[in-house]
């Protein structure tokens, strides 16, 4: 059996795993810069990246999934 140590290091791991994911990248500000250049140099759809008003689409999508860290569930 496991010792109370070694479960409490795993569900350290576990926690860091998940409060390190690569997805939660997703809502910082450094990703939508990346994100904003991407399209203004014409590598992605404006209009399906940020909607048709600006607000909306593809980033608005990801800008979710980050506030509501949809990874953890």
């Amino acid at each position: 059996m496991p010792s109370a140590r070694h479960l409490l290091r795993q569900a350290r791991q576990v926690k860091d795993a998940r409060d390190n994911h690569p997805i939660a990248r997703l809502g910082t500000p450094e990703f939508e810069a990346e994100f904003r250049a991407s399209v203004e140099s014409n590598n992605l759809d404006r209009i399906d990246m940020f909607g048709e008003n600006g607000n909306g689409g593809v980033l608005a999508c990801l800008q979710r999934w980050a506030r509501d860290r949809v990874w953890l569930d």
